[in-house]
C-alpha cells in the first residue's frame, strides 16, 4: 500500500511506496511525519478505511500523524503504531497497533494484524513504545513519571534501539 504525505506547511505531497519505507524515510526519530521537500512536521497521511469494529456502520476516515516502529526480536513480523487525529492539523487521539511483515528474500511485504491476531508486545517493547510516545509528545512528562514509578523493579530493562 502506498501513503501520500501532505505537508500542511509548504503544501507538497510526497509519497511512500509501503509501510517500511514510510517509517525509514519520512519520519523522525520519534515517529512523526517528516515533510520530504521542507523538512516540516506539519505533515499528515489521510487514511479511509472499510468499517470499523466499535461502530460497524461507519468507516474510519483519520488522519496518521506519525509512525513508530517497536524494535522487536521476532524475524518476521515487526510490529508498530498509527498515531491518529481526528483533523489534519490535530492533536494525536489514537494509537493504532499493527505488524508488517519483512522483506527477506522469503518474505514478503504486508501489514496488517499480523499472524492470526493482533500485536503483542513483550514488556521492553512496551517500555521503548512509552518512551517515543513521551518524545512524540502524546504522553506528557508527569504521566510519564507515573508510569515509570509503576514499572516493576524486577522487569527487564529498556535497552535502546
Amino acid at each position: 500500500m502506498a501513503y501520500q504525505i501532505r505537508c500542511l506547511k509548504c503544501e507538497t505531497d510526497t509519497w511512500a511506496g509501503n509501510i517500511a519505507e514510510l517509517i525509514d524515510t519520512h519520519t523522525s526519530i520519534c515517529g512523526r511525519l517528516i515533510c520530504a521537500q521542507c523538512g516540516g512536521t506539519e505533515t499528515y497521511v489521510q487514511q479511509i478505511t472499510g468499517l470499523w469494529e466499535r461502530e460497524p456502520d461507519t468507516a474510519w476516515d483519520g488522519y496518521i500523524r506519525g509512525v513508530i516502529r517497536i524494535a522487536s526480536n521476532a524475524a518476521a513480523y515487526v510490529p508498530y503504531v498509527f498515531l491518529t487525529a481526528d483533523a489534519a492539523d490535530g492533536e494525536v487521539s489514537e494509537i493504532r497497533f499493527s505488524y508488517y511483515k519483512d522483506t527477506r528474500p522469503d518474505g514478503r511485504l504486508t501489514d496488517g494484524l499480523g499472524p492470526g491476531k493482533a500485536p503483542g508486545l513483550t514488556c521492553d517493547e512496551l517500555r521503548q513504545l512509552l518512551v517515543k510516545l513521551g518524545a512524540f509528545g502524546v504522553l506528557r512528562p508527569k504521566e510519564l513519571e507515573v508510569v515509570a514509578q509503576i514499572i516493576r523493579f524486577d522487569a527487564p530493562a529498556y535497552t535502546a534501539v
